[in-house]
């Protein structure tokens, strides 16, 4: 196969060479007496034709790029000796990448028609140090310089002042929910009436609305029609007098409700499920019930699910049963809750607080010692404040959690970029 050198690089070759534009960039992780010794030049802005970084050792080329169009990102190489091209298949090419935190990525590469291609994708950031090693016609050809991205130094002190707080990646339960509406009703189970056995005229009337009643207490007195004997209505349970329908003077008639007695003890949590949402709602599943006026949530279960539907709002009615033994759930009040749809344990997660865009990434920002560096994310499954992380940071690594946004300032402010 015939190589054929384009004319562009020819030329920027040409300048780059007579112009002296390479400079030279030890890696941090080497000591400089390794960084000089048989190494070439690193350019510091020259680009290829391919938009690949072009270094030089004498007249020997190497243009290194990173090509994502279509692909994930991948190292692609093309070389040049005395102004021609290098067949790649006579060539070998080794590209070590030295990220934050010290951690190495070693590329090993193939032939791949007119190009050599790298062996793996090339994770984001693309912010790290570079050691390239090419080898071609008995002689070896090294770099070594940085190529930070998207990453800024901010000193402890001003970290600490700031009030940033880093945490460790790590796995966590992400907890799926579902907010909703509803309302505090009595509990159905739990109210009795008190009535006459006999009807007959009622001479007494003892009790009002929302009193407290015991079970056996005289409620009322009714004179029968029939015997003229008085006789006592009582509480048939512990409660409080929810309705009244009798008046002293009153004639009512056989087992005529006087009183309707409700049991506060426990009281029902009816919830509103939206059609879109009924499929997801089972018995069994926990929910945190908030009272409207801020007080203390209340944990419970569903108990229930009606069988049929309310037509005019189009929701499903979920019941759940709370103790009630202070009182503080009062029938008729509206309340929120959250019912916990699902659970599932990750190995990786990121607090969701954490998360930043920046240029058109979803981020967060790992610390190594005071510097920080914005790692893109694949994310998965959220819940409970948490992030599945799929891709862009390992457990054990560190990141920002409270005031990310500071580091994404000094980030714009410094004018670091995401360019390859």
């Amino acid at each position: 196969m015939k190589f054929k050198l384009p004319i562009t690089l020819l030329a920027v070759l040409a300048l780059g060479g007579a112009a002296g534009l390479y400079i030279r960039a030890a890696s941090p992780n080497r000591s400089a007496a390794e960084a000089s010794h048989g190494e070439a030049k690193a350019p510091a802005t020259v680009k290829g034709p391919n938009n690949g970084r072009l270094l030089t050792d004498g007249d020997f080329t190497l243009e290194l790029a990173i090509f994502e169009h279509d692909v994930p990102p991948e190292f692609r190489a093309w070389m040049i000796q005395g102004g021609k091209p290098v067949p790649p298949a006579d060539a070998k090419l080794m590209v070590k990448l030295i990220r934050p935190g010290n951690k190495i990525d070693v590329f090993h590469f193939a032939p791949q028609g007119e190009f050599l291609r790298g062996d793996q994708e090339v994770n984001e950031p693309h912010s790290f140090s570079y050691d390239i090693v090419a080898e071609y016609a008995g002689r070896t050809h090294r770099w070594a310089f940085d190529a930070p991205e998207m990453q800024t130094t901010i000193q402890a002190g001003s970290a600490e002042t700031a009030g940033m707080k880093v945490e460790t990646v790590g796995p966590a339960t992400l907890g799926a929910s579902l907010s909703v509406y509803g309302q505090v009703k009595f509990n159905g189970d739990r109210i009795a009436r008190a009535g006459p056995r006999f009807g007959g005229i009622v001479r007494e009337t003892r009790k009002s609305l929302g009193d407290a009643v015991k079970a056996g207490e005289i409620v009322a007195r009714v004179e029968s029609n029939e015997s003229l004997v008085v006789s006592d209505v009582k509480a048939p349970i512990d409660g409080v007098v929810d309705e009244r329908d009798t008046t002293a003077g009153e004639t009512v008639g056989d087992g005529a409700a006087l009183y309707t007695i409700a049991d506060l003890s426990e009281v029902w949590i009816d919830l509103n499920i939206p059609k879109r949402e009924q499929a997801r709602v089972k018995i069994g599943q926990a929910v945190i019930v908030r009272p409207d006026d801020g007080g203390e949530p209340a944990t419970g279960k569903i108990c229930w699910i009606s069988p049929v539907g309310t037509a005019s709002a189009q929701t499903v009615v979920a019941r759940v049963v709370l103790g009630n033994s202070t009182g503080r759930w009062r029938p008729g009040l509206f309340i929120t809750a959250e019912i916990a749809l699902s659970e599932k344990t990750v190995g990786a997660a990121v607090r969701e607080s954490a998360i930043q865009s920046l240029f058109a990434f979803t981020v967060v920002f790992s610390q190594h010692g005071e510097l920080y560096q914005a790692r893109p994310l694949e994310l998965g499954e959220r819940g409970g404040g948490w992030v599945e992380v799929l891709k862009g940071i390992t457990p054990g690594e560190r990141y920002v959690v409270a005031n990310s946004f500071l580091v994404k300032a000094d980030i714009g402010k410094s004018g670091a970029s995401h360019d390859h």
